[in-house]
């Protein structure tokens, strides 16, 4: 068979294949939900096909925080051991995600794990892997990783409002934290060039009424190859980010939506390959848009100057 048939045939194994794990995952996994209107919850995506400067794909999730119906809820793995050192272990992204009110998702913190007695670390991700979560990590007001001084932290307040840095007033409800900041105060704070990989950014308007969830596909030659941090900020600066943050990246790429049918589909294309299948890297944690089943909830009141 001639060489220039193989990468048609990888791309069909690969597309097949995918399309048999979405099917399983939603026929056997995700719970059913009602359909969801997601404009009129609030949320807006849309699919970027970029041709320059190499091809790319980016999955941009516009959500309008002050939409009462919904919230932000970040949703962290198991703790394997208690008082022990590991924060987490690795789930299934689709599976921390898989509550019946959840309607979007994306993946967060970096993370590692823990070396054993010769020191080496097993990075070869595995689901139940206990691990250690890199920077601050809170859900429902409980903290399960504390921060350091001058990391990238996106913090969700009492009132649904999203900040990147310190957030005013009271400690975070939620919170999650990148590898750094790449959008400042309306301007792209990251150099030019550097590695292309895929991509994850979180990113807020200036008014503090808005923020974008980002997922860029990468590695995956002609469909859609990966940006460097100049090109991630600039794409988020072009969207009306006045603030945004790089969280993990890589393999760990992944956003989730609800659809008409009212299940929960991975919607972009994550670069891990397993014999030349897409796999879906586990996770310690992923941060969720879900709607709210209470609507006497009190209203999420403007936010003018937050985001100065």
């Amino acid at each position: 068979m001639g060489k220039w048939k193989w990468p048609m045939i990888r791309r069909c194994v690969g597309i097949l294949a995918c399309a048999f794990g979405a099917l399983f995952f939603t026929a056997g996994c995700a719970p059913t939900r009602d359909g969801h209107d997601l404009k009129a919850l609030g949320l807006a995506y849309q699919l970027k096909e970029l041709k320059e400067p190499r091809p790319n794909r980016a999955h941009v999730l516009r959500v309008d925080l002050t939409n009462r119906r919904i919230r932000p809820a970040v949703v962290i793995g198991e703790d394997p051991d208690g008082d022990g050192p590991a924060e987490t272990a690795l789930t299934d992204p689709r599976k921390l995600a898989s509550g019946r009110s959840t309607i979007a998702f994306v993946n967060t913190n970096p993370w590692d794990s823990f070396p054993d007695n010769t020191g080496r670390r097993n990075r070869r991700w595995f689901e139940g892997q206990p691990v250690d979560i890199h920077g601050l990590a809170v859900s429902g007001g409980q903290v399960r990783s504390h921060g350091q001084p001058g990391s990238a932290s996106v913090l969700v307040n009492g009132q649904g409002r999203v900040f990147l840095g310190d957030g005013p007033g009271d400690s975070p409800v939620e919170a999650m934290t990148g590898f750094g900041q790449i959008v400042r105060k309306g301007a792209v704070i990251v150099p030019a060039g550097g590695a292309v990989h895929p991509r994850t950014a979180i990113g807020v308007d200036r008014s503090g009424n808005a923020m974008w969830m980002v997922v860029v596909d990468g590695r995956q030659e002609r469909y859609s190859e990966g940006m460097n941090l100049h090109e991630l900020g600039s794409l988020m600066l072009g969207l009306g980010c006045w603030n945004a943050t790089n969280m993990d990246g890589g393999g760990s790429s992944i956003m989730g939506l609800v659809g008409e049918d009212g299940q929960l589909h991975v919607v972009n294309s994550p670069s891990d390959r397993r014999l030349n299948v897409t796999a879906i890297r586990p996770l310690p944690m992923v941060l969720t848009i879900v709607k709210k089943s209470d609507s006497s909830l009190p209203p999420v009141t403007d936010v003018d100057s937050t985001q100065r």
